[in-house]
């Protein structure tokens, strides 16, 4: 597996967060050298996580668990209404400055990461979270995706030699929040300890003990602090900071300035909630601490679990995982199978009769690791050849039900035809009826010249083949009378995932699916 590491970590971003951003200070060229000081970093002060919740509304259909087919409403046979379960994440993002060193630390830790799963030959098991080289004709772009790796894994079951076999897919239960700090910094050790150091940090070393600055980042990342992004805003909405550009895309001048609503930051400019200086009056009443949890009426040190969303937890999400990969990767190849984890979804692809040994040792190996697997999403998928066709079933309790098809990464296959997760289409196909609608409520509602209008071509880049391909944005410029590239692009649509796909995919039928995309948008604009 070819792996590009010439990543640059040096990015400065402009999301509103507590002080000014970087980029829009006059002078920033003191940041890198800063960063890249061990001693500064050392001492550095960091900021509290801004913490929100993101919701995914997701709507799903019952089915029995004891042979998965679908569960009906009443005895006329209707079918049951889908159920609404909304999957949440808690995020954390840091300040600009705390972000830009933890990216930094984040390429130091995923170098030396990348040379241990070569010496411990695991190279190609850990999929997210790093940068890998496309290496194939029919892969798209320079690196690889999780088309890319799901792809992969359908075409190793294609190719399977055994006439009937087991494809076992795991989900670790809400993965960031358990990992062991102890464990953590364990792995952290023995990363470091496998690269040069300076007299000053290898005395640290030989003590087990992290140098300075990766123990200031550590302590950070694991008993860090946070303020809740709606009681931030509520406590500065009527001074935020907001700096706009003009015509001719130059910032002006930065002004406090009230805004009714959180969705409204972008739009009015906004470049921070608060400076410093006005956040360090008011830190006392707005930040939460996550080293103390309570358990049995007690106040105890939380030792688990790390911020989902910072530059540098991915990383170490993977090296924490490091005996887990070697340990089960050693077993599945021994025995002619794959194993492969993207973040918390794993996949492992071996013989029919060692089913029940790596069930057990998964199980077994993750308790190690002081994590948990969510029972209810461990599935076993059967493959088996009939008349030269591979053919995939899922099991159940009570049999094995031949219409499944294996679900992973977004995509599902049946042992022969890749296709669309129909989750995923379904979602597409609810966010267009619910923009169309919209628009036209507001085309109703609204009070200008353009009342009664619908915009077609904004509902056609965002949801037909018109604005699926991805492209940098070009600039009309008044003075030199012609047309000038910007650094923004248009990144496309859903079609342009499931395009691509279509061209990467082995044997996929995803053009199929998606190709009544046109006649819907028109009838719900019609309609």
């Amino acid at each position: 597996m070819a792996v590009n590491n010439k990543k640059n970590w040096f990015k400065i971003k402009g999301y509103p967060h507590i002080g000014i951003p970087p980029k829009y200070h006059e002078r920033y060229k003191w940041i890198q050298p800063y960063i890249t000081n061990p001693d500064k970093i050392a001492r550095h002060a960091f900021l509290p996580f801004i913490h929100k919740t993101s919701k995914v509304r997701r709507f799903r259909k019952s089915y029995s668990k004891a042979d998965g087919t679908l569960m009906v409403k009443s005895e006329d046979g209707k079918q049951k209404n889908r159920i609404r379960d909304d999957k949440r994440r808690e995020l954390y993002y840091a300040s600009h400055l705390d972000s830009l060193i933890f990216s930094y630390y984040a390429q130091k830790l995923g170098e030396l990461y990348e040379q241990k799963i070569v010496k411990l030959k695991i190279p190609d098991v850990a999929t997210a979270y790093r940068t890998i080289t496309c290496t194939k004709k029919t892969q798209k772009g320079k690196n690889k995706c999780n088309i890319d790796f799901a792809n992969d894994v359908f075409e190793f079951i294609h190719a399977y030699p055994k006439k009937e076999f087991v494809t076992i897919t795991f989900d670790i239960k809400r993965f960031f929040d358990k990992l062991n700090h102890n464990k953590l910094k364990e792995k952290w050790l023995e990363l470091l300890k496998t690269e040069e150091q300076n007299q000053n940090q290898q005395k640290f070393l030989k003590d087990d003990k992290l140098p300075p600055d990766h123990f200031n980042i550590y302590k950070n990342i694991t008993r860090y602090a946070y303020v809740d992004i709606i009681d931030l805003f509520e406590t500065f909405k009527n001074q935020i900071i907001t700096q706009n550009k003009n015509k001719d895309g130059i910032h002006g001048p930065r002004k406090k300035k009230k805004v009714t609503k959180i969705r409204f930051l972008r739009n009015q400019g906004a470049v921070a909630f608060c400076s410093k200086k006005d956040f360090l009056k008011v830190k006392g009443k707005l930040v939460r601490n996550k080293r103390y949890i309570k358990k049995d009426g007690k106040t105890i040190t939380r030792n688990f679990g790390i911020p989902q969303g910072s530059p540098i937890s991915s990383v170490l999400a993977n090296i924490y995982m490091l005996d887990f990969d070697k340990k089960i990767n050693d077993f599945i190849t021994s025995i002619g199978g794959l194993y492969s984890r993207y973040s918390d979804d794993m996949v492992v692809v071996a013989p029919l009769e060692h089913k029940r040994d790596i069930i057990n040792l998964m199980s077994s190996s993750i308790e190690e690791s002081h994590l948990q697997i969510q029972p209810e999403k461990t599935q076993i998928f059967h493959f088996k050849r009939e008349q030269d066709k591979l053919k995939c079933g899922q099991e159940f309790k009570e049999s094995i039900n031949w219409n499944k098809n294996l679900i992973y990464l977004g995509f599902e296959f049946d042992g022969e035809t890749v296709f669309l997760k129909s989750a995923s289409l379904s979602g597409y196909y609810r966010k267009m009826k619910r923009y169309i609608y919209r628009s036209k409520f507001f085309a109703q509602h609204i009070r200008n010249k353009t009342r009664g209008t619908i915009f077609k071509r904004r509902i056609f880049k965002k949801f037909t083949y018109i604005g699926a391909n991805r492209r940098r944005v070009w600039k009309f410029d008044k003075k030199s009378i012609q047309f000038k590239k910007t650094d923004r692009y248009d990144w496309g649509n859903f079609l342009s995932y499931a395009y691509k796909a279509a061209n990467v995919m082995m044997n996929n039928k995803i053009k199929q699916q998606t190709r009544k995309h046109w006649n819907r948008v028109n009838t719900l604009i019609r309609n």
